[in-house]
């Protein structure tokens, strides 16, 4: 009987550490940046593994949550429009290329900026989830969330948060019903774009994802949009 046990016991470490690998490897299969993110990421400064653009001198300072398995570097059109007009941006690695396991990303870049006044988080997909519980746990760090594709990890009713939510009207992964539902779990005065014609992927410059549906909008012609809805919000 304890020969048994101590294999079941080996069979199921065994299976445990399959189980994490398996993850591991998974998180490593990013989406990388198109060579137009890479060339906007060329314009931002590498800062202990994140991108930074704009003047740390800025009033307003957007720290803004990659989607799952996405690399940074394909965010960086944010980072260049922003910073053009006077907005300071940064964006962090995660860990695991996962936010909602680097929840606290954006601690080291507030603690490093002090001279920013105001602090908004912005997240695409499962990023803007990870930012809104950021936001949730440092009201006085924090202004507001901005979500890209994305909703809450949990409530926002009672917070004093500003919020704004852009989605896309051909969103195959954050579709737009999942996105009326969000409604709820947000403060009334909450604002809500959605793209015409916009899609998941293109909330970002890294080509086509699985699941999402086409659009006949270049990731660039979406982004602009995105951009105008933020600017005027902010």
């Amino acid at each position: 009987m304890k020969k048994f046990f101590k294999w079941a016991g080996l069979v199921v470490l065994g299976l445990l550490v399959i189980a994490v690998a398996g993850f591991f490897i998974w998180t490593q299969f990013t989406y990388g940046p198109t060579d137009e993110a890479t060339q906007y990421a060329e314009e931002g400064t590498l800062v202990d593994n994140r991108l930074e653009f704009g003047d740390t001198a800025s009033e307003v300072g957007v720290i803004l949550y990659p989607g799952a398995k996405v690399e940074k570097e394909a965010y960086a059109y944010y980072g260049t429009r922003l910073a053009e007009e006077g907005v300071f941006v940064a964006i962090p690695s995660l860990r695991l290329n996962l936010g909602i396991l680097d929840i606290d990303a954006a601690d080291s870049i507030i603690e490093a900026h002090p001279e920013i006044e105001r602090w908004v988080v912005a997240g695409h997909s499962l990023g803007g989830s990870a930012a809104s519980g950021y936001a949730l746990e440092h009201q006085e760090l924090v202004e507001g969330v901005i979500f890209l594709a994305s909703y809450p990890i949990s409530s926002m009713v009672d917070s004093d948060l500003r919020v704004l939510s852009i989605s896309g009207e051909l969103d195959g992964l954050a579709v737009p019903e999942d996105i009326d539902a969000s409604r709820s779990d947000l403060p009334e005065d909450s604002q809500f774009v959605q793209i015409e014609s916009g899609n998941h992927a293109n909330f970002g410059m890294y080509g086509p994802q699985k699941g999402d549906q086409e659009s006949p909008l270049t990731s660039k012609e979406q982004l602009d949009e995105v951009l105008s809805a933020i600017l005027e919000w902010l």
